[in-house]
Order: C-alpha cells, then structure tokens, then sequence
C-alpha cells in the first residue's frame, strides 16, 4: 500500500524516502486504523487488513540481541507532600493511591547489548511510553527500550500504567510515582535516573517531575505532549502530514475526553478548566529547578508550536541568574513526523536522533562525575 501511494501520489513531504513514508504510514494504522488515501479501491483496502497488522508486529518484537527482566512494581503510599502537590488533582490521587492497595503494575528492565560494559551500573533510565494515554504495552513499547538502551548503554526500565477510558487521570500520575519510588527501592538514587518518554509518556515524566521535583540526572523527551487545546498554527499547518489527530474534549471517542472523564460522563465547565492545568498541559507549568533535558521534535508535527513554545518556557524559567546555562536543548528534524523515532525503518533521520539521545545521555554522566 505504501509503495503503491509513494509511486502515484508521491512522499508526504518533498525530503522523505520510501522508509520514512512507510514508517509515518504504519504509525498512522497503529494510531487511527488503516492509513487514509486517495487509493480506495476494494483490492488495495482488503490487502492493507492483512499487510498493516503484520507491519505493526515489527515493533513488538523482542530484542535478540539484549536480554530482558520482567518483573512487577507495587503500587506505592503517597507522602502527604505527594498529595499536596499535585494541586487540583490531590483529592483524586490520594482517592486512587487508597483504591490501589495491592495493585502489581506489569515492568521490565532492558539491558545494552553488552551488559559488562557499563560503567556504572547505578545509572539507569525510567521510560514512560506513549499512545495518548488510551493505548501502549510493554510489547510494543519492547523495541524502544532496546533502542534505548543501546543508544545509552545503561538499563531502561518501562511499566505499564493504567491506560483510559478504565482509568481516568490521576490514575497514570499515581502508577509513574510507584514505578520511581520502586526504582529507589531498586537502589537507584534519584541522581542516577534519567526521565525518558514520548508523546503522552513525555508528558507524564514532565507531570511526575512537576509533582515531586526529584533531583533526577536529566530527561529526554521525544515529541512531548506539552498542551492539550490543538490551538496554535502547527495544529492545522501539518495535520494531513502528521500521525496525531487534534484534541476535542466534546468528542466523546477523544483520547483528552476519554483520559479526563468515564464513559457517558457529562462535560463540564469545571472539566474544560483542566485543560490548563500544568500537570495534562506543562507549557503553562512553573519549571524552575527543571533537570537537563533533551527535546526532539519534527518540524511537520502538528504539536511543533507547543513544543517550542515549552522550550522557550522552561529556557527562560532556568536563565534568570548568569551561572545557570540555559540547559533544555530542543532538537528539530526537518520534516520529520510524531515520534518518527519509534519507526520500524532506521533512516538517517532516526539513526542521527538516536544518536543525539545516546550523546546527551552520556553527558549527564560527565557532569555528574
């Protein structure tokens, strides 16, 4: 199907190549379905129900080449300084801490390649997937974690938090504070933790830093979901390029609906209030203080303006003093889509993101040596 649009149609965008387009189409089924077109005849649409699924089971593959430990976070006893700072969100956090007494969250850790080579096995990464809350699994989130870890050389530890419609947020900000208190257990101090995590993951790392202010080493944030209102230009500039589709709060089948309110729940104003709030939108967050971060991002994302925007934010939160470097680096790829990074085709564009993650990972290293 691919092949067939990129030959009659051509690419999505002038710079991309077969690879990307095929890695922005098989994003598109994994997010909405069967890739939309021009093509719709009946042959094309009946091959593409069986070439699309088994496209998808690429990223769901194990590594075979870096070995991996399931195991199970429990679900943790918020601090009253926990439940105090989440703001509009304390009453339900401590409501969900109190219902998910016993609760085991699924977990793995993925180790690099070449295990023995790790310097200091005290450092690791705490991964938070994507998939706009609604959607994502250790299976299919297995191929970032291994990417990760060979990029970095230090082990990636992903969970499964509580997805929506069957859990409303705070829920996910609970299951990301479990999975840290368990790293601490794990014996990793915060110092020793890189944040990591993309799109809705990036957006819960962000939220887990804003409730807690760990002194954690540093994050990486690749295509972070940083506001929620689909407001600024890029929104409509790139939304027949791009794989996300916009947030409607009135729309009860939105990812942003489903992750705020149960199923048949009325909307209210009191609910449409959240969409400002810093923990679901951190463009509007207090960030002082905020870790070393690396952000990746594609110049044809629809959620471009937002992210610059976050940038520019947290860059002039941390620049107010002449010996604090302005240290939230943004990294554009040109014309690159939503986490073009999880894509199944290794193109020069994801191995150069990679590698800058892989860079930027080893320098937190160096400043904390």
């Amino acid at each position: 199907m691919s092949m067939v649009r990129y030959v009659i149609y051509g690419p999505g965008m002038p710079s991309w190549g077969f690879g990307t387009q095929l890695s922005r189409d098989l994003l598109v089924f994994i997010a909405r379905g069967t890739p939309p077109g021009a093509l719709a005849w009946v042959d094309f649409n009946g091959a593409a129900c069986h070439y699309w699924p088994r496209m998808a089971q690429l990223l769901q593959q194990s590594s075979r080449s870096q070995h991996t430990r399931a195991f199970a976070i429990p679900a943790c006893t918020p601090s009253a300084a926990d439940v105090a700072g989440a703001g509009v969100w304390s009453a339900k956090l401590a409501a969900v801490a109190e219902a998910s007494r016993g609760l085991q969250l699924p977990a793995e850790c993925v180790f690099p390649p070449d295990s023995a080579s790790v310097a200091d096995g005290r450092r690791a990464i705490l991964y938070f997937h994507g998939g706009a809350y609604v959607a994502g699994t250790l299976d299919s989130y297995r191929g970032m974690h291994a990417r990760l870890a060979r990029a970095t050389g230090l082990r990636v530890y992903g969970f499964e938090y509580r997805l929506a419609p069957g859990a409303q947020y705070p829920t996910q900000l609970f299951d990301a504070l479990s999975a840290l208190r368990h790293m601490r257990e794990l014996g990793h101090a915060d110092e020793d933790i890189v944040f990591a995590g993309d799109s809705a993951g990036g957006n819960l790392a962000l939220a887990l830093w804003l409730l807690v202010r760990p002194p954690i080493a540093g994050m990486v944030l690749l295509s972070p979901r940083v506001d929620v209102t689909s407001a600024r230009a890029s929104w409509k500039t790139f939304a027949a390029v791009d794989i996300v589709e916009p947030y409607v709060l009135a729309d009860p089948d939105s990812c942003i609906r489903k992750l705020l309110l149960p199923p048949g729940a009325p909307l209210t104003a009191d609910v449409e209030r959240l969409l400002a709030d810093p923990f679901l939108a951190p463009v509007h967050a207090d960030l002082a203080g905020l870790p070393p971060t690396l952000v990746q991002v594609g110049t044809a994302e629809v959620m471009y303006d937002d992210i610059c925007v976050f940038v520019a934010n947290a860059n002039a939160q941390n620049c107010t003093a002449p010996d604090r470097p302005c240290h939230v680096e943004l990294q554009r790829f040109r014309d690159m889509f939503h986490v073009f990074q999880y894509g199944p085709v290794v193109t020069p564009a994801v191995a150069r993101a990679w590698d800058a993650v892989g860079a930027f990972v080893r320098s937190l290293g160096a400043r904390s040596a």
